[in-house]
């Protein structure tokens, strides 16, 4: 199984920079985790658009699905010329509605909806997911294949979910948006890089990715606060690729 990051910013990019997005691929699958602006441009480094075989969307805050409404473009245009025939499958959480009304876009994008009760297949590829803490719905992802198992928190604030949900894992990748010393109260709806450690440290997991930077960080703080708890940290580097 291989991680592609083309997006690790968040809320908003930095300069030259883009938002949430992540190119999952196992024995010729392709999902795409999150579409925020700027990763169209950076998925097509790597593959074409037309080998895409679903779209999965944590939560339906902007710097994750942006790019969305750029897609659609791309199927409309390419459907008209016979070049494609199917719509896009993409997976998001029911709320908010009028977000997900935005999406529901027949004959472009086949959408289905989740909950914690959903189970995916997609070759050799499992797929499950977990509710998170955060202002709208939305869920960590939890990727399996014979012998490796990833997770993705998508954005979250503490909670023990994220922990129960990525026990073992061979890479967990957290939304690191804070450092401790930004975290002004226990509702601020990201995890700090500290509690990124202390989550991977708890799950017994044995490599931890950040991401979700605020643009105006320095991020060998995030890396040094998350290594006080998990050694075993990097950063998500824009247009990085990893083996999980």
């Amino acid at each position: 199984m291989k991680l592609t990051v083309l997006g690790n910013n968040g809320p908003f990019p930095g300069a030259g920079g883009a938002c949430s997005g992540y190119l999952i691929q196992e024995g010729g699958v392709n999902i795409l985790l999150d579409c925020g602006n700027g990763v169209l441009g950076n998925l097509q480094k790597f593959i074409s658009l037309k080998e895409l075989d679903a779209i999965i969307l944590t939560h339906l805050h902007s710097d994750h699905i942006s790019d969305m409404m750029v897609l659609r473009y791309w199927v409309q245009i390419k459907k008209n010329r016979g070049e494609i025939n199917s719509p896009i499958k993409v997976f998001a959480p029911n709320e908010p509605a009028d977000e997900l009304a935005r999406l529901d876009i027949k004959g472009i994008f086949e959408l289905e909806t989740v909950s914690e009760d959903t189970e995916l297949s997609f070759g050799g590829l499992d797929i499950t997911f977990s509710p998170m803490k955060h202002p709208i719905k939305c869920y960590a992802v939890s990727i399996k294949n014979e012998s490796r198992h990833f997770v993705f928190s998508g954005d979250t604030a503490w909670n023990t979910n994220i922990i129960d949900f990525s026990k073992n894992a061979d890479v967990i990748m957290l939304d690191s948006g804070l450092l401790a010393r930004d975290k002004a109260s226990n509702d601020v709806p990201h995890l700090t890089a500290g509690e990124c450690g202390l989550v991977a440290a708890q799950a017994g997991a044995k490599r931890l990715l950040l991401t979700h930077f605020w643009p105006e960080y320095d991020l060998n703080e995030l890396l040094e606060e998350a290594k006080q708890s998990f050694q075993n940290t990097q950063l998500a580097q824009l247009l990085g690729v990893y083996e999980i």
